[in-house]
């Protein structure tokens, strides 16, 4: 018998300018366990889970990023 298991979170990397100095970093951030999670980027944008994140940029100390692009996340459906 084979048993398939859905993925439980997924990855996302944000893409962040800093608003201060210009300059673009990145963000690794996993999606906690649950059945409300985004699983896609389109998702993610639509939930409120973005405005939980805070941001520091590491040369200037800036707080305030604009996300400029997201990459990872994947189907509800992979296994």
């Amino acid at each position: 018998m084979n048993v398939a298991v859905l993925r439980s979170s997924a990855w996302f990397t944000l893409h962040i300018r800093c608003e201060n100095c210009m300059r673009e970093s990145e963000k690794v951030v996993e999606m906690p366990l649950g059945d409300d999670v985004p699983r896609d980027a389109e998702e993610l944008i639509e939930s409120v889970f973005l405005e939980r994140l805070s941001f520091r940029c590491r040369p200037c100390g800036g707080v305030i990023g604009r996300l400029i692009g997201i990459n990872g996340g994947g189907s509800p459906y992979d296994y």
